[in-house]
């Protein structure tokens, strides 16, 4: 196995602990569309628009919408993330713990990617 092949190796298995172990002190408080001023949503916004767009392409074929529909999708799902509401649950050194093998692996993968050899 070369040097190169390793270090991948090596980085990926830190990455995917460091990353796992993270998970496991994450709780989920709260999950929805993000909430704006007093309290609008926008997710209801967000999927009439699409519907929108798929209507006006079906009637129209129009490259617009064709081109709009994925900026849409983007938009739901970012809106479904900036909802999304995480507790850690942990101490700081817990925290130390988890996020280095994910640092150190990543350093490994971006030296493995560098190198030539």
């Amino acid at each position: 196995m070369k040097k190169k092949d390793t270090l991948l190796l090596i980085g990926f298995i830190l990455v995917a602990v460091g990353i796992v172990m993270f998970f496991k002190c994450t709780r989920v408080q709260s999950w929805g569309f993000y909430r704006f001023g007093t309290g609008i949503s926008t997710g209801g916004i967000v999927i009439a628009l699409i519907l929108l767009d798929v209507i006006l392409y079906v009637a129209t074929q129009s490259r617009i919408a064709k081109l709009l529909f994925p900026i849409l999708i983007a938009l739901l799902v970012l809106l479904l993330i900036l909802g999304t509401r995480l507790s850690f649950h942990g101490t700081l050194l817990d925290m130390f713990l988890m996020l280095v093998p994910a640092a150190v692996g990543a350093g490994l993968l971006i030296k493995a990617l560098i190198t030539k050899n």
